[in-house]
C-alpha cells in the first residue's frame, strides 16, 4: 500500500474547485484521515466496551437493560433496512407520512448521517459498483469496504449523487437539518428514559445506547464488505455481489446482495418466501392497514432468466476450463431455448390477465377466469421446462 501524498489542503481545493477535481484515487492509493469520523467511532466502540464492563461490575446485567437493547436494535436495524435503504435509495415502495416518520428518526439514532445524504451515497454506489467511484469499492479490500471508507476523507472525485426527489420531501429535508438531535434524543436518550422508567437508566443508556451502535455499525458495514465477498451469486457475476444467509440473519434480510444488486427496484431483498428477509415480511404486513403501498416487485419471469444465464455461464466455463465435456454444450442451448419459449408465452399470458382485470362486467368475469387458467397452464409449463434444465445440468 502506498503512502498517503495527498493533504488536507489539497483536498480542499478540489472541493472548492470543482472543475480541477482529478480523476478518482485508484484502489492502490490511500487518503487523508477523517479524524471526526475515526474518533467518533473509537469513542462509541470505547464507551460501549468500557461502559459495559463498568456497568456489569458496579450494577449487575438486568433483563431491562438487555430487553431495551434488544428492541432498539431490531428497530434501528430495521429503520435503516426498510427506510435508509428500499424506501429512500431505491424507491420500492410508497409509505404512510407516519410510518416515514418512524423510519427517519429511529435511523437517525444509527448515526449513520441523513437520509438525504445516506441514500445519495447509496445510489452512487449501485451506479458505479467496484469502481474507483464506488464510495465504498469492495476492490479496495474487506477493511476498506468495511470500515476503510468511513475513517477516511471521502475521494473528491466521488461526487455526491442529486436526489432531487428526496429533497422535495418535506420529512426527509426535516430530518436532514435536525440529524444530528433527532439522533441524539432516540439513540441515546430514549433508551436512558426507557431504562430510568424500568429502574435501570444506566443499562439503558450503555445497553441501549452504545452497545446497540456497536451492534447495528458492524451489522450494516457487513453489507458493504462481507456481502460483497462471502455467499453465492445465482443472478449476476457483473459485480462482487454476493447472497449470503448469516449476512441476512444480522441485517434483518439484507444478505441478499446478489438479488438486491440484480434488482435494486424490488423491495423484498430474500426473493423466495422462505428467505429470512424480516423487512419484506413487516413492510408487506403493513400493505393491509395502509402503512405501506404500491410495492415493486421484479416479474418472476425476470428472476428465472437470471438464474438460468448464470447457470449456463458457469457450466461454459467449466467447459471452456476441461472440466466438462463440450458436447453438453448443445444439450444445454437446447434446454434453455425451450425454457425462454415456455417463459416468454407465460409472461405474455400474465400480461393478458392483467389486461382482462382491468376491464369491467360480467363478460370480463368469464375472460379473467379463463386467462387465469391460461397463465396457470403455462406456469406448469414453465416448471417442466426447468426441470428438465435441471436434469441437464446435472448430467454435467
Amino acid at each position: 500500500m502506498s503512502q498517503v501524498t495527498t493533504d488536507h489542503n489539497t483536498i480542499r481545493r478540489w472541493a472548492e474547485s470543482p472543475g480541477s477535481k482529478p480523476a478518482a484515487v485508484k484502489a492502490t492509493q490511500r487518503l487523508p484521515i477523517d479524524w471526526s469520523n475515526l474518533i467518533f467511532l473509537l469513542a462509541v466502540h470505547v464507551l460501549a466496551v468500557g461502559g459495559f464492563a463498568a456497568y456489569a461490575w458496579w450494577h449487575g446485567i438486568t433483563l431491562a437493560a438487555v430487553g431495551i437493547g434488544v428492541v432498539w436494535t431490531v428497530l434501528t436495524v430495521f429503520s435503516i433496512s426498510a427506510g435508509y435503504h428500499r424506501l429512500f435509495s431505491h424507491r420500492t415502495y410508497e409509505a404512510h407520512p407516519l410510518f416515514r416518520l418512524f423510519l427517519l428518526a429511529f435511523a437517525a439514532g444509527s448515526f449513520q448521517n441523513s437520509a438525504l445524504l445516506w441514500a445519495a451515497q447509496h445510489r452512487r454506489h449501485h451506479a458505479r459498483t467496484d469502481t474507483d467511484l464506488d464510495p465504498y469499492n469492495a476492490r479496495r479490500g474487506l477493511w476498506y469496504s468495511h470500515v476503510g471508507w468511513v475513517v477516511e476523507i471521502t475521494d473528491p472525485a466521488i461526487a455526491e449523487t442529486p436526489v432531487p426527489d428526496l429533497e422535495a420531501d418535506p420529512l426527509i429535508r426535516w430530518q436532514h437539518k435536525h440529524y444530528v438531535w433527532i439522533g441524539i434524543a432516540m439513540g441515546l436518550v430514549a433508551p436512558m428514559l426507557l431504562g430510568w422508567a424500568f429502574g435501570d437508566i444506566w443499562g439503558g443508556l450503555v445497553v441501549g445506547g452504545f452497545i446497540r451502535l456497536v451492534v447495528v455499525y458492524q451489522a450494516t458495514f457487513a453489507v458493504n464488505s462481507l456481502s460483497h465477498t462471502y455467499g453465492v451469486q445465482p443472478y449476476s457475476d457483473r459485480n462482487s455481489s454476493r447472497d449470503s444467509l448469516l449476512g441476512a440473519l444480522v441485517t434483518m434480510g439484507e444478505g441478499y446482495h446478489n438479488f438486491h444488486h440484480a434488482f435494486p427496484g424490488d423491495y423484498r431483498n430474500g426473493v423466495r418466501m422462505h428467505h429470512f428477509d424480516p423487512t419484506k415480511w413487516i413492510v408487506y404486513s403493513l400493505s393491509f392497514v395502509g402503512m405501506t403501498r404500491k410495492l415493486r416487485r421484479t416479474p418472476p419471469v425476470a428472476v428465472i432468466r437470471a438464474q438460468v444465464r448464470m447457470q449456463q455461464r458457469r457450466l461454459e466455463q467449466r467447459v471452456a476450463s476441461g472440466s466438462a465435456e463440450g458436447t453438453l454444450i448443445e444439450k444445454v442451448v437446447a434446454a434453455r431455448a425451450t425454457v425462454e419459449e415456455a417463459l416468454t408465452q407465460w409472461q405474455s399470458l400474465v400480461k393478458r390477465y392483467e389486461a382482462a382485470r382491468n376491464e369491467a362486467g360480467q363478460r370480463c368475469s368469464e375472460a379473467i377466469a379463463r386467462r387465469r387458467e391460461e397463465c396457470r397452464s403455462a406456469q406448469a409449463n414453465v416448471r417442466r421446462a426447468l426441470s428438465a434444465w435441471q436434469r441437464v445440468l446435472r448430467i454435467s
